[in-house]
């Protein structure tokens, strides 16, 4: 007998190796079934169905709170994103007309004291 050295750290890949090609072969035949198939139709389902009533249960909570729901939230954002885009148009429009843009001068209500003669 030849004199091999006892590796640990190759055992241990080759048990490894094994257990995922042991792995993929039992996936690969339990996912080709139509049992499965069905399976992760329901699940998917029965997800989508308890999303729903999540999303209803915290609307009438946020409601409730009388809070904004992420969907007024969202409608606001989008209303003032026009409002900012118009007000820019406008400045835009007002300094390709050429017109110099006049800052009023703020009123002056009070005057210096009167020096003693």
């Amino acid at each position: 007998m030849a004199n091999q050295e006892f590796d640990p750290f190759r055992a241990w890949q080759d048990l490894v190796q094994k257990w995922e090609i042991e792995i993929n072969e039992w996936s690969g035949k339990m996912t080709e079934s139509d049992q499965f198939s069905a399976m992760m139709g329901q699940a998917t389902k029965m997800n989508l169905v308890a999303q729903k009533a999540w999303a209803e249960r915290m609307e009438t909570m946020l409601a409730t709170l009388n809070m904004p729901t992420k969907s007024q939230v969202e409608d606001i954002t989008e209303r003032l994103d026009r409002i900012e885009d118009n007000i820019e148009r406008m400045r835009l429009a007002m300094e390709q007309s050429g017109k110099p843009q006049a800052r009023p001068e703020p009123s002056r209500t009070r005057k210096a004291p009167k020096k003693p003669e």
